[in-house]
């Protein structure tokens, strides 16, 4: 990797998020990229409510919101360099970047300038995306970004990569195509990658049959020397949680459509459900 995003608010929860993205900066070598967002407009909108109850009657003089907008603009650049002083006494490359549109836009745009390898954010977990570190920016970044995205609810006190979980059904080609993609993503930080299948009672296979599967779809992607693990569990989500915490996993890796339009396909469902509920750092590899 060269380039890590980490989108921040300032918060607890992003903060835990940045311990995560400072050690694989250290361990892949890579640039770390911290943005932090102030969206003009939004703030309009939310100062006129506040003060007129209406989002089209300004609620304050131009002068003066331009004025709070500056303050809070000098305010979120004093913090983002606080955050490179300290950065940087650990020896990591550190960039800040300070924007003001939309943050899933800003973060997307800042990605393909930079050619960003992974967006790593924090999130409050069980509770769903209502609490992550943006509220509902939080969903849009996780289903929008045009990069891998992983997600930090607890950071233990010494993080490091060795062993990945990437759990699929190796049904669905198009999912399949990506594994090249997590297998890059693995020699990067000189990690063990487990291919996981979840069998469960409504989708029940034999083993034979979807470890055959299995062994092919790891050939032809040339995988081979991954580890091959079915796990019975009663549904999919549980099963991807109970195997990586039984093999000491310190990564969940998941392929999704990224979401779009209705939540159509079962892929989408168990990646938000998994980002929900693990403890696990989980990434989230958007089809291209």
């Amino acid at each position: 990797m060269k380039a890590i995003i980490y989108p921040t608010d300032f918060s607890d929860a992003a903060n835990g998020a940045l311990k995560m993205a400072t050690q694989l900066a250290n361990q892949s070598g890579a640039t770390l990229h911290v943005i932090h967002s102030i969206d003009s407009v939004q703030r309009y909108v939310d100062m006129s409510l506040s003060s007129t109850g209406d989002p089209m009657i300004p609620g304050f003089e131009p002068e003066l919101l331009m004025k709070m907008i500056e303050k809070q603009k000098e305010e979120a650049q004093k913090e983002l360099n606080a955050i490179k002083l300290v950065l940087s006494d650990k020896n990591v490359s550190v960039e800040t970047h300070l924007s003001s549109g939309e943050l899933v836009d800003d973060i997307n745009n800042l990605a393909e300038e930079i050619n960003a390898d992974l967006l790593v954010m924090g999130t409050h977990g069980s509770s769903g995306f209502e609490e992550a570190f943006v509220g509902s920016n939080a969903q849009k970044v996780v289903r929008q970004s045009h990069i891998p995205v992983l997600t930090v609810r607890e950071v233990p006190e010494e993080f490091e990569v060795k062993t990945m979980v990437y759990a699929s059904d190796f049904l669905e080609e198009e999912i399949n195509r990506q594994i090249p993609r997590v297998k890059n993503f693995v020699d990067s930080l000189n990690a063990e990658l487990h291919l996981l299948h979840v069998n469960t009672p409504a989708y029940f296979e034999q083993t034979d049959d979807t470890l055959e599967r299995m062994e092919n779809v790891a050939e032809e992607y040339e995988v081979g020397e991954s580890m091959l693990y079915i796990y019975n569990d009663f549904n999919i989500e549980e099963g991807i949680l109970n195997y990586s915490n039984l093999v000491g996993a310190d990564l969940i890796v998941l392929v999704t459509h990224g979401f779009k339009g209705l939540k159509r396909l079962m892929s989408d469902n168990v990646t938000e459900s998994v980002v929900n509920h693990a403890k696990l750092p989980v990434l989230s590899l958007h089809i291209k």
